[in-house]
This record gives structure tokens, sequence and C-alpha cells, in this order.
């Protein structure tokens, strides 16, 4: 398979479905949000709006507060109201009325409640310690794309419209928040409002889990390359409705692990020639409850997407597929932030 960079999401993807990792990010179909990842889309932005409104106030003391949010669009106001509760509900409801009137899917006053009711959950606990408001901002949802300069790193693929394309792997993504705690030492925060489980393996993330996590794994070395100044930094993977934060520690050590599993997934993804179903009859709930590429035809067949695609894959190859199944347009190598 064609693989040009790895993001966290793209890396879990891999562990939960081949199938569904190699018609998202080598062919290039978009999958849907549903509406439980469109109530964390509502909280997040919340969440990035303050940590934007309190680097402004940080940069530019004697102005007044300036957000301007392509979602909620551009509010200016003195820098006081950005501690108010009212400022924070005014954020809540443009981001809520935004992503809900641009959604396919039906929102309740259910779900609007529990939405501000995770935006307070994060912001109160333990009297406010994860408060953007509260905390010496760095960057607010900070984009990277790294290159890895490593020898194993290297690629070269002729795309099917017979362009060459050629470099080395990349780590790309979006970090929520990073904060500065004490000179020389970083805290990268990341809010989640689904549940604290693997979804490929179904089994809870304590912190002996969470220590080989590679999302935190990847934004540790993501954050060591982005701000080299600071010696250390703290992963904060802050699971609102289920266990709240969990903070650890990497060092050297953890960024050589995470290079040489992001070496053994890159090989292993440019070397599978046959991406494999979660299941082969499609029969896993996972199928059917969890994924477009069940729900969805393959435009012109009465055929779903995935198994359109199982079929061309026996009948064309890998690289037969992939000419014929890639999406118009699609570039290998573009990344939408946050992802």
């Amino acid at each position: 398979m064609l693989v040009t960079y790895i993001r966290s999401s793209s890396y879990n993807n891999y562990d939960y479905c081949q199938q569904q990792y190699y018609i998202s990010y080598v062919l290039g179909h978009p999958t849907s949000s549903g509406k439980k990842a469109e109530m964390g889309t509502i909280v997040h932005k919340v969440m990035e709006c303050l940590g934007a409104g309190k680097k402004h106030v940080q940069d530019h003391p004697r102005k007044k507060l300036i957000i301007n949010d392509e979602a909620i669009g551009d509010i200016s106001v003195p820098k006081k109201d950005l501690y108010k509760d009212s400022f924070v509900n005014d954020i809540f409801l443009r981001s809520y009325e935004h992503y809900v009137s641009n959604s396919p899917h039906k929102f309740t006053k259910g779900d609007k409640k529990n939405c501000k009711d995770w935006v307070w959950l994060a912001l109160n606990f333990n009297e406010g310690q994860f408060d953007p408001r509260k905390r010496l901002i760095v960057a607010s949802e900070p984009h990277f794309d790294i290159e890895i300069k490593e020898p194993w790193a290297k690629y070269e693929y002729t795309l099917p419209n017979g362009e060459v394309v050629s470099g080395n792997l990349a780590i790309k993504g979006t970090i929520d928040l990073i904060t500065e705690v004490s000179e020389g030492v970083l805290e990268a925060i990341d809010w989640k409002t689904g549940k604290r489980i693997d979804w490929a393996s179904g089994e809870e993330k304590d912190l002996k889990k969470l220590a080989k996590d590679p999302q935190l794994l990847l934004y540790n070395f993501a954050i060591s390359e982005m701000f080299s100044d600071y010696k250390q930094s703290i992963m904060t993977i802050f699971y609102i409705k289920d266990g709240g934060p969990f903070s650890l520690c990497f060092d050297d050590l953890d960024k050589q692990m995470f290079l040489g599993m992001l070496k053994d997934r890159f090989e292993e993804i440019k070397s599978n020639t046959s991406p494999k179903m979660l299941s082969q009859n499609q029969a896993h709930w996972k199928c059917k409850k969890l994924c477009d590429f069940y729900k969805n035809n393959w435009e012109g067949t009465d055929t779903n997407m995935c198994r359109h695609v199982s079929e061309c894959l026996k009948k064309e190859g890998i690289e037969g597929t992939t000419s014929k199944c890639t999406k118009q347009g699609f570039n290998i190598g573009h990344y939408d932030a946050p992802g």
C-alpha cells in the first residue's frame, strides 16, 4: 500500500481495520462523522477558543480580546470577559450552532445539555486545573508536519495517474493545547469525550497501556521537534466523562521506542498487498454500526464500498485496485487539519 505520512488516527485505524484504512487513507474516500464525534468537536472548539483567547491576552495585554475563528466567527470583547462564565457559554452556543447547522444528524435538547455539561466538567475539574484560561499558553491547536529523517523512512511510488512521488515519511497532526507549566517544561493536553478504550481490542486504557499509546508517543515526538528549547514534556490525555486526566512523562528512550514503532508500522503498511477486512462476511457489529463503507454502496453498484473494494482486490490486485478505485482528485500526501 502507498503511505507517505502517518498521524495518530491512521496509525490506530490500521489496527482497527486494514480495509477501512486502505479505503480511507490510500484510496481517499472520506468517512462521515457520527453524532458523538460531532459532539466531541463542539466541546473541542470551545477549548480551542479559550486557549486562543488566553494566548491573545498574554501576547497583547493592553488590547481587547480578539478571537478570529472560521467556525464561530470573530469576537472582540474586553479582555476581562475571558474569565466570565457568560463568555464560555457564548463560545459554546456559537460552536454548537455552527456544527449542528452543518450536520446531517438530528440533535436534541439533551445532546445540547450534554455538550455544555462536558465543557464545564473539563473546566471545573480540580478547581480549574486544566482550564486553558488559567494556563500559560504556548499554542492552541498547533498543526505539525514533521519529516522523519531516517534511512528507513524513504519512499518512492508511482501513482495511478503515472506521477512518481518520492520523499520521506512524515508524521502529521494537530495537538489540542500546549502549555508551559514551569521553566523548561511543557504540558500537552488532549481532550477526549469518548470512552477510555482501545477500539481495536476493546480493552480499557490504563496508565500502563497509555505509556505505549501511539498517539501520545507521536505527540511527544512532535513536541520535542517543534519546541526543542524545552527540556521536558508532560502528555495529558483528558477523558472528560470517563476517568478524567491521565498524565505521563516521556524521555529520549520513549522517542526511540516511538521511532521503532513507526518504522514497523510504515514497513508493515508498505508491504501489505491484501488488506484484511475486520470481518470477511461483514457480520461484526462494528461493521454494521460504525463503518460508512458497509453502510454505503459503491457509486453505480448495489454492493457496499467495503465489499466492492474487496472484490476488486481479488481481481485486480493492490495496484489495479488503487488505480481504479482512488477517489478523483485525491492526493496521497494531502492532510486536512485537524485530520
